[in-house]
C-alpha cells in the first residue's frame, strides 16, 4: 500500500477518535448538568423608567466661605499657633499680639477714670456750697442787708460751679471711652478663627509688625462646598432652582446635586452662564474633596422619555457584546442585549428583553444556558434620606 495512503488512513482514524472523545465528554457534561441541583439565584424585573438625554459638563468644586483673617489693631506678633494645612476649629486661637502697650493704656485710663470721678465729686461739692450761699443771699431780698452786687457774684459763682460739674463729668466720660478703647485693643490682641476650616496660607511670623487689616492667615471652609459650572446658555435656560442632576467625581463616585442658582449673565466669548449647585459630600472620600477639583455633571438636553431598563448587576460580557440571563420555565436563558443610557443603578435596554422579564442579578456568573435555577427576588432598595 502506498505510504501517503497509509498516512491518510491514520489521520482519519485519529480524527474519528477525537470526535468520539468530544461527543463522550459532551454527553457526560449533559448528564452531569441534568443531575446537578437547581442553582440558587437572585432575580429582578425588567421595568420602565423615565430618562433624558444628557450632556457632560465639566464643573469644579468651590468654597462658599474663604476668609483672609486680618488684625483689627496694629501691633507686634508675639506668637503664632498654627501651620499651613492645619484643621482649625471655630474660636481656636491663631495669633497673639504683644499686649504690653495696651495693658499700660488700660491702667492709665483706669487712673484717669479715678481722677475724673474725684474731680466730679469736688465739683459737685463746690456747686452745693455755691448754691447754698446764693440762696442765703437771695433770701435777703427786700431787707437792708441785701447787696445786689453780692447777689450777682454768688449767682455767677454758682453757675461756674455748675459748669465745672459738666466739665468734670465730660472728663470722666473721656476716660471711660479711653478704657473701652484699651479693652477693645486688648481683646483683639488675640486673633481667633471665625469658623471651622483648613489653613491654606500662613502670613504671620513671630516678631512681625502688623497694621490694622493685615492678613495673618487664609482659612478655607471645606465643609460648605458647592459645585460651579459654566453651562452653555441654551442648556442653562432649563436649569431652574431645585432641579436635580447627577454629578460624577474623578474616582467615579456619584452624587445627586441640586441647582441653587443660575446667574442670569452670559459670557459673550464662551456663550455660557454660571450655575451653582448644592451638593452633599457626606461619604465622599476626603481625597476627592479639593477646592478646584473637577466634577462631571450630566446636564439634561431633552425632554423625558420612557425606556426599558435592566439592573446593571444583570449584565454579563459575552463574546459578541452584553447579555443577561432571563429566567423562563425555571431555566436560565441567555439573551443578548443592546444597551443605552444609564439610569441610576440600572441601564437602558434597547433590545433583547421585554417589559416584565425576570433576569438574574446575582449568581449569573456561574450559570450555563438552560441550567435549572431556584430564584428569589432581590430586596427592594432602601429609601434615600
Amino acid at each position: 500500500m502506498p505510504q501517503f495512503v497509509t498516512k491518510r488512513l491514520q489521520a482519519g482514524t485519529t480524527a474519528l477518535c477525537l470526535a468520539a472523545t468530544l461527543a463522550a465528554l459532551a454527553l457526560s457534561a449533559g448528564v452531569a448538568s441534568a443531575q446537578r441541583p437547581p442553582a440558587a439565584v437572585v432575580v429582578d424585573t425588567v421595568d420602565e423608567r423615565q430618562i433624558r438625554d444628557t450632556q457632560a459638563v465639566i464643573a469644579r468644586l468651590v468654597a462658599t466661605r474663604r476668609s483672609e483673617i486680618a488684625t483689627r489693631i496694629a501691633g507686634v506678633i508675639k506668637s503664632v499657633a498654627f501651620q499651613m494645612g492645619d484643621r482649625i476649629a471655630s474660636g481656636q486661637v491663631l495669633v497673639k499680639l504683644d499686649a504690653s502697650r495696651f495693658e499700660i493704656e488700660k491702667r492709665a485710663n483706669e487712673a484717669a477714670i479715678a481722677a475724673a470721678r474725684a474731680g466730679l465729686v469736688v465739683a459737685q461739692e463746690k456747686f452745693k456750697l455755691a448754691e447754698q450761699t446764693f440762696r442765703r443771699q437771695a433770701s435777703l431780698k427786700g431787707s437792708t442787708a441785701f447787696s445786689r452786687s453780692r447777689f450777682d457774684d454768688q449767682k455767677q459763682a454758682m453757675e461756674q460751679a455748675r459748669s465745672e460739674i459738666g466739665q468734670a463729668d465730660a472728663q470722666l466720660q473721656i476716660a471711660r471711652v479711653g478704657l473701652d478703647r484699651a479693652n477693645y485693643e486688648l481683646t483683639h490682641t488675640v486673633i481667633a478663627a471665625p469658623f471651622d476650616g483648613i489653613v491654606i496660607a500662613r502670613q504671620a511670623q513671630p516678631g512681625q509688625f502688623v497694621q490694622p487689616g493685615g492678613t495673618v492667615a487664609t482659612l478655607l471652609d471645606i465643609r460648605d462646598l458647592e459645585i460651579a459650572a459654566d453651562v452653555p446658555g441654551e442648556i442653562a435656560d432649563g436649569l431652574k432652582p431645585g432641579t436635580k442632576l447627577e454629578a460624577v467625581f474623578e474616582s467615579g463616585t456619584v452624587r445627586q446635586v441640586t441647582v441653587r442658582t443660575a446667574i442670569p449673565v452670559q459670557n459673550r466669548s464662551t456663550r455660557t452662564r454660571l450655575v451653582r449647585f448644592s451638593v452633599d459630600l457626606v461619604g465622599v472620600p476626603a481625597s476627592q474633596i479639593a477646592v478646584g477639583g473637577t466634577v462631571t455633571l450630566k446636564v439634561p438636553v431633552s425632554a423625558a422619555r420612557t425606556v426599558m431598563t435592566v439592573p446593571k448587576d444583570a449584565l454579563l460580557r459575552g463574546r459578541g457584546g452584553w447579555m443577561v440571563f432571563a429566567v423562563r420555565d425555571d431555566k436560565a436563558v441567555p439573551s443578548p442585549v443592546v444597551l443605552g443610557q444609564a439610569v441610576g443603578d440600572r441601564i437602558e435596554a434597547k433590545s433583547g428583553v421585554k417589559l416584565g422579564d425576570v433576569v438574574v442579578v446575582r449568581g449569573n456568573e456561574r450559570l450555563r444556558p438552560g441550567q435549572k435555577v431556584r430564584a428569589r427576588r432581590a430586596a427592594p432598595p432602601r429609601p434615600q434620606g
